[in-house]
């Protein structure tokens, strides 16, 4: 019988300290955790970093009037990477010469390949009143998004 009970209290040591060793990998990963919570505050840091980036590389290269196809931009994105292809979706402001608000469109630009160079063309319609100017419509870039591939 002595040797049952000294079986008994090996096996009941082993569980103990099994179960010690997976309470303190619980105690690494609340330490993980807690580390990990700061990790948010420097991810939006270099969230915005990147989108102020991306705002520099995407630029409206000619604004016009064309007439039948109304306002015309060529918008332009220099991809700075040395290594990451990017894809771009651009927010395009259009505004009259008087000021007012005439579109606001969302293009695409995927796959600029690193230190290239791509232009897009988009248009969006405009009849101006008889006798009105069409000197000075604006075309501004309003927004970003920059992703990799």
């Amino acid at each position: 019988m002595k040797l049952r009970h000294i079986r008994t209290a090996a096996i009941s040591g082993i569980a103990l300290v099994a179960l010690a060793g997976t309470s303190g990998c619980g105690g690494q990963s609340a330490e993980q955790d807690s580390g990990s919570a700061a990790t948010p505050a420097a991810d939006t840091a270099t969230s915005a970093d990147a989108a102020r980036e991306a705002l520099r590389e995407v630029k409206v290269s000619d604004c016009a009037y064309a007439g039948k196809q109304g306002v015309t931009a060529q918008l332009s994105a220099t991809n700075s990477s040395a290594t990451a292809t990017y894809s771009y979706k651009v927010t395009v402001k259009f505004t009259a010469p008087d000021g007012t608000a005439l579109a606001t469109q969302t293009p695409s630009m995927p796959f600029v390949r690193p230190g290239r160079t791509d232009t897009l063309d988009i248009a969006t319609p405009y009849a101006p009143k008889a006798g009105a100017s069409t000197g000075g419509v604006k075309c501004e870039v309003a927004g970003v998004e920059r992703t990799t591939g």
